[in-house]
């Protein structure tokens, strides 16, 4: 527990639970306002609960009736408590809460079958309360019996949780063998994280056996899986209902634990409410967050149409802000960009000197060449005058030209080209005028200001040479101004585009501020209403009168219905039980006969054999007997064991070998293929040969888990580098953490088991168990073979113990289809209390496929830790379940036995069984064993033996043939030996021209149409697979990555398409070769009746040992582009509209649409690939058959031409027929 709320008064938790119920209704939150309400009345009743949680098998209602000490509440192996169940003390009543009707309440005397019946109708009723006169619970306590979290029924996981907050203490309780299962470490943790008082029960302990793992490991095994993943219980207790004097159980300590709980119930009635109402607010929150999600999500998307993926308002408003200074200052330059140029320009022209001492004397001697006086020279002065005055001007033009070129044309050339780059005037014409840019003027300007009359006096130059400064500067200012005022359109252009630009950015900046303000808002409004609801739990404020009414209409019952019990019928076994075979206490023992049958049958052919070896023509036949003979006599079987892990496969296996060999545990072992076969000179008993995983092998196991860190690796340093870096990791989701757990073993075990990789090693028995069931090593191994002598091998059988149906390895599951193909007999266990985990499922589906393959039913079901059973109709209902859930795989008529492997073990050792077998009167192995040997010793081998008497016959009528042969006249010999090499010659011919294009041809469209049938299977199982990995748990809006689940979400879906794909064609090629088997037989009858047309008589025998090998069949969608998905995800908005209002339908439709062309794409391949591989298969098996044929022809015909050249003794053949005939007459 928490630390204890400082102790406040019933009145203030009351109205605390209104106010927050209050707000509840508020805001139309009707779900939680009605758990408030829930909250309320069991607060005010001042009732503790303590719920019990679990497993549907796991013993939570036998707890409660132990403690009751009367069975109320129903209990069994199979999924019962469908409903809510409180128990608590007081007057004697049974009220039962329905979903859709008015609550009916049941008067003493009832019968306790009432009470169980009803707890198991999960549809209609949503919660059973009662209450019974008990010593064993105080008043004020509430017991709570929920339904199995781990059903296959969701409905019973979503009562469980929506009846957590009413739980003060929750007790979560587990089967010893499934300890280690996902989901017991996901809700515990769950519960941790709501901060609910929490404590652990390992119940069934009785299963535990010291020999396989002490009993301090396993406590200690179980404490650190629940440390590493952060769930904090106030105790874990180990108990055992069934063996209360087994010294590991701590049910005194577990009856002590409650004695104390309820003497503290007043002390932590009030932190369990506070811990309820927490969970409620911040459950109400999440709903708030739901409700405003379309609107948010409406919002995004408006935000992602306005290309912002910011939701930062401060930085938005600076942007504004930045903008509309921006645009502000625009604004203002427009009206001083010509003050600020003329400036410059006045104050360059002003600063020009145009006119120093040199030019005022040039222009004081031009002066004076224009004085009326002025003569050059004494003879022709007129034309020597007027030259003087142009030279003068010329000089006087060009100084000055001079003077404004360097005063005021750079200057002001450089104003221009700065004031095009600093206001960003990009225009390649305007840059090269201003680069080039000048101002033409002629000499006339200069003698166009000569006044008339001036004369060439100091004050006249001066007036002059300021009149000429002042008209070239104005000229140049008019230039520049000309240049500028193009300059300035120019810019005002391009200013323009730039204010209209930054107008239209202010608009959508200041949209997008306002839609991010909206956004805020409802987010701030969410903490508000938090903050403000949690503030409501350290309020003060207590109930008043006036509320006492409110409190009273809360709180009241609906109006109940009061019926006596005779109302309500309880339901017979007989309604409730399935019809199903007696099980058997006894059978028959026929081992023993069936094996001196086959004894005596070898005996017989050998006999056979000796009659007839030497003699012409019989060459095939002793041959053909002597191989069956052989086979016979030195007969194997391969039996595999297949089941989830836990099933109790080792245990079963050790069972059958009557010894303890198979390490069995609580814990997954079995990673590795284990084979008990028979021991060999070269591998006496005790030899252990294990295969170490090729580097191959183990460092693509390794690629696989490390996808689903979407990591990948192109090397083994890459490789261990990220495995080390996946072990740093604090959590794995659920997905990842057995792929977590491989790579830490790799990780752990790289070093020691490097150099061994790809090597057959050779250890001792002692050492078997490390390479077995040490994770560390096992996880290297790919398989291993103990060489045993035993009953069971000595029958010639090797029994294989599979990986379990829920291996992570993904080569398992190729493995699993060749062992279901090819053993000779398939062994499925299951658990008791456990009859079919999920991982069972897909397995059951396959076999339930490829069944009509077999050529003879060759399946056997056994459920084992049938011990646990309290009653021989619990056992019976048990099967029946078994049945119904094998009939839904399509398997009927199941071959169905109930045993316990522990005590069959402690049978075949002579150890009597602790406590007796209870109701059974035996294990329950002898019915299975008798029918197993019967199944081995006579139908597997009854076709053998039909098959060698088949054969002696017609070896029997070869002789009476020679017989006949051999009695003709000369003249018939010679006729007949023409006839014969003729008739030789045309069936050689016959079996020459034989062609298989039709069979091709045939076989080619069964494949498509296969095919086509798998893809609409697939089709059809989609939508489950959608509903399996698009979930609530998976998608909750709790503060995870919802796109990271949303890819985990379709990664799932993904490998369960792919994963039933790779599946269907492996079931396909068995129905093809089926189909190639059936087009054999067709051919071998059609050349039997075209050789009988030919020569009538000629015993042939098929070719028995014609088999076909199964192609490899990889996951679909391994290298699958998910991008094609995206559009699929994007239609998530939140989880309320997705399940809630069934938006999900849009994804999966989607999904669907997007995964249909991949689906086709691998159907065409896997077609392509079956039809070439089995047609090579099929041309070759021909090939072998003709020629296996033809053998036997030549032989028949050698021996009939060899009597008709009379080189046999007639007499000997007749006794040797006549051999023949009295050993197929002893047979008969």
């Amino acid at each position: 527990m928490g630390p204890v709320t400082q102790q406040t008064s019933l009145t203030t938790w009351l109205k605390r639970i209104i106010d927050v119920y209050d707000a509840f209704v508020a805001h139309g939150d009707e779900t939680n306002a009605k758990k408030a309400k829930q909250l309320l009345e069991k607060t005010a009743n001042e009732q503790f609960a303590i719920a019990f949680c679990g497993h549907f098998s796991a013993g939570k209602s036998s707890m409660i009736n132990a403690l009751l000490g009367e069975p109320l509440l129903p209990s069994s192996p199979i999924p019962t408590s469908a409903n809510l169940v409180k128990v608590k003390s007081g007057q004697e009543y049974v009220r039962v809460f329905y979903k859709h009707e008015p609550p009916v309440e049941y008067k003493p005397p009832y019968h306790l079958e009432l009470i169980r019946a009803q707890c198991k109708d999960g549809d209609a009723i949503e919660l059973i309360e009662v209450s019974r006169q008990t010593s064993r619970i105080p008043n004020g306590i509430v017991m709570m019996d929920t339904p199995g979290i781990d059903s296959t029924d969701d409905a019973h996981r979503l009562a469980t949780e929506s009846a957590l907050h009413l739980a003060d203490v929750v007790f979560y309780m587990m089967d010893y063998n499934h300890v280690q299962a996902e989901l017991n470490f996901q809700f515990t943790k769950e519960l941790t994280n709501y901060g609910k008082t929490l404590y652990l029960i390992i119940n069934q302990i009785d299963k535990h056996r010291d020999n396989e793992l002490s009993f301090h490991e396993f406590r200690q095994s179980v404490e650190e899986a629940f440390r590493n993943w952060g769930v904090k219980a106030e105790r874990i207790f180990f108990t055992s209902l069934k063996a209360p004097d087994n010294p590991r159980n701590e049910w005194n300590e577990l009856v002590e634990c409650f004695q104390k709980l309820f003497r503290e119930k007043d002390e932590r009635l009030f932190y369990g409410v506070e811990v309820a109402l927490k969970r409620l607010i911040d459950e109400h929150v999440r709903w708030l967050e739901e409700k405003d999600a379309e609107e948010e999500e409406a919002i995004r998307a408006r935000l992602a149409a306005l290309l912002s993926d910011e939701t930062e308002e401060e930085q938005i408003r600076k942007r504004l802000n930045r903008m509309q200074e921006e645009l502000e200052q625009l604004e203002a330059a427009h009206m001083n960009l010509e003050t600020e140029f003329r400036k410059e320009l006045d104050h360059i022209l002003e600063n020009a000197y145009i006119m120093p001492f040199e030019t005022r004397e040039l222009a004081k001697a031009y002066l004076q060449s224009m004085q009326p006086d002025f003569k050059v020279g004494f003879l022709f002065t007129k034309g020597k005058t007027e030259q003087e005055r142009a030279n003068r001007l010329r000089a006087f033009y060009e100084n000055v030209k001079e003077k404004a070129v360097s005063q005021i044309e750079w200057h002001v050339r450089q104003l221009l080209i700065r004031f095009l780059k600093e206001h960003d005037i990009e225009d390649s014409v305007l840059l090269n005028q201003c680069q080039q840019w000048t101002v033409d003027w002629e000499a006339d300007v200069l003698s166009a200001l000569v006044k008339k009359g001036a004369g060439a006096t100091g004050e006249a130059v001066l007036n002059y040479t300021n009149d000429v400064a002042y008209e070239v500067k104005k000229r140049y200012r008019n230039a520049a101004m000309q240049l500028f005022e193009r300059l300035l359109s120019k810019w005002r252009e391009q200013t323009e585009e730039k204010r209209r630009h930054l107008e239209d950015q202010i608009a959508s900046e200041t949209e997008k501020y306002e839609w991010i303000e909206r956004l805020h808002h409802l987010q701030k409004t969410r903490k508000q209403v938090h903050e403000q609801l949690v503030c409501l739990l350290s309020s003060n404020r207590v109930l008043e009168d006036s509320d006492d009414k409110r409190l009273a209409e809360l709180t009241a019952l609906p109006v109940i219905r009061k019926l006596e019990s005779s109302a309500l019928t309880v339901p017979s076994k007989q309604d409730h039980e399935k019809k199903r075979p007696h099980i058997p206490e006894q059978a028959l023992s026929q081992g023993k006969s069936a094996r001196q049958k086959i004894q005596k049958t070898t005996e017989c052919i050998r006999q056979a054999v000796n009659i007839i070896t030497g003699l012409n023509g019989m060459n095939r036949f002793v041959r053909e007997l002597t191989e069956k003979a052989d086979r016979l006599e030195h007969r194997t079987f391969t039996v595999a064991l297949f089941g989830a892990f836990s099933a109790g496969k080792s245990s079963f296996a050790n069972a059958l070998i009557g010894e303890k060999v198979l390490p069995s545990s609580p814990n997954p072992t079995t990673a590795t293929i284990n084979k008990i076969v028979p021991p060999t000179e070269e591998y006496p008993h005790g030899t252990v040969i294990v295969q170490v995983k090729s580097d191959k092998q183990l460092f693509s196991d390794v690629q696989a888990s490390l996808r689903y860190f979407h990591m990948n690796a192109e090397t083994w340093d890459e490789a261990l580098a990220m495995c080390e870096k996946i072990a740093d990791l604090q959590e794995a989701g659920a997905h990842e953490k057995p792929h977590y757990s491989f790579l830490q073993s790799v990780i752990s075990g790289f070093e020691r088991m490097k150099d061994h990789l790809g090597r057959k090693l050779r250890i001792g028995i002692d050492e078997f168990v490390q390479y077995v069931a040490e994770e560390t090593t096992a996880c290297f191994i790919e398989s291993v073979e103990l060489h045993y002598d035993c009953e069971l091998t000595r029958q010639g059988i090797t029994l294989v113990d599979t990986p379990g149906a829920d291996s992570i390895n993904a080569r398992h599951t190729g493995v699993a289809f060749e062992y279901i193909k090819n053993a000779d007999a398939i062994l499925f266990v299951t658990y008791y209390n456990h009859a079919f985990s999920r991982a069972d499922r897909e397995f059951l589906i396959q076999l339930g496929r490829v069944k009509d393959t077999f050529a003879m039913d060759k399946m056997f079901f056994i459920v084992n830790a049938a011990d646990l059973a309290h009653s021989r109709e619990e056992l019976n209902a048990v099967l029946a379940y078994v049945e119904e859930q094998l009939a839904q795989f399509g398997i009927r008529f199941p071959r169905l036995y109930a045993l316990s492997s522990r005590f069959a073990l402690d049978e075949k050792t002579g150890k009597k069984a602790d406590g007796g077998y209870g109701f059974l009167t035996e294990s329950g192995i002898r019915p299975f064993e008798e029918d197993f040997t019967r199944f081995i010793t006579e139908e597997l081998t009854e076709v053998a033996v039909r098959g060698a008497y088949a054969e002696m016959k017609r070896a029997q009528k070869t002789l009476l043939d020679y017989i006949d042969a051999a009695q003709q006249s000369n003249e018939e010999k010679a006729a007949k030996q023409r006839a014969l090499s003729q008739e030789q010659t045309a069936i050689h011919k016959l079996l020459d021209s034989v062609s298989i294009d039709h069979d091709i041809h045939a076989m080619k469209q069964e494949i498509a149409e296969l095919v086509y049938y798998v893809k609409q299977r697939v089709s059809f199982r989609f939508n489950d697979w959608f509903k399996e990995s698009f979930n609530p748990a998976s998608l909750r809006d709790d503060g995870r990555d919802i796109r990271q689940a949303l890819r985990a979400c379709l990664e799932e879906l993904l490998h369960s398409v792919g994963f039933d794909l790779s599946q269907e064609m492996r079931a396909t090629s068995l129905r093809v070769e089926r189909f190639l088997k059936e087009r054999l037989h067709e051919q071998f009858m059609d050349l039997c009746n075209k050789i009988e047309r030919i020569h009538k008589g000629v015993p042939l025998s098929s070719l028995e040992t014609i088999s076909f090998s199964t192609p490899e069949f990889p996951l679909g969608f391994e290298q699958i582009d998910e991008a094609r998905f995206s559009k699929a995800l994007s239609m998530y908005k939140n989880a309320k509209s997705f399940f809630e209002r069934d938006e999900k339908r849009y994804m999966k439709e989607e999904i669907e649409k997007q995964i249909q062309q991949p689906i086709d794409d691998y159907a065409a391949r896997q077609e392509q690939r079956m039809f070439q591989f089995y047609k090579e298969q099929y041309e070759m098996a021909i090939k072998e058959f003709i020629a296996f044929l033809a053998s036997q022809v030549d032989d028949y015909f050698s021996g009939l031409q060899a009597t008709l050249r009379a080189e046999v003794d007639v007499e000997q053949l007749r006794e040797c027929a006549r051999q023949l005939a009295g050993l197929l007459e002893e047979q008969e």
